[in-house]
């Protein structure tokens, strides 16, 4: 019975050393702690599906491998008849650039293949932010 009890009171004490996340560990955010930390402006489409905007980057760090998720949600003309396969798409991009410290950067993604042109719906796309890499200066 002692031996039970010390075995558990040692795993214990060990266990918040487990839960202790190792150095150089992914931190995960909320998405609003996200959108105060790096944030998308000025994003535009063109009729060929191709987005492009700017990243504001708030932090007082650089920033990089800025991940975007570019969403080509498919509306079709009739919604009580819609046809049997959407042509709709989501594709992860990242963006191209380190950005400095409260500055920004730009980004343009085409989709490849391109998407169909097709008459019995639209496509409406959208960017999200969903992942970036914080530069922590040198101790």
């Amino acid at each position: 019975m002692k031996t039970t009890m010390i075995a558990i009171a040692a795993a214990a004490l060990l266990m918040p050393i487990f839960l202790l996340p190792p150095a150089g560990a992914q931190e995960l955010v909320s998405n609003s702690q996200l959108a105060q930390s790096v944030d998308l402006r000025d994003v535009a489409a063109a009729p060929n599906g191709e987005v492009s905007g700017t990243i504001v980057n708030r932090t007082g760090m650089t920033v990089r491998d800025v991940k975007l998720m570019v969403n080509y949600a498919w509306l079709w003309r009739n919604d009580f008849r819609p046809g049997e396969d959407s042509p709709g798409r989501t594709v992860y991009i990242t963006a191209p650039a380190d950005i400095p410290p409260h500055g920004q950067g730009t980004f343009t993604y085409r989709p490849s293949p391109p998407l169909p042109d097709r008459t019995d719906g639209r496509f409406v796309p959208t960017v999200h932010i969903v992942g970036y890499t914080r530069m922590v200066p040198p101790a």
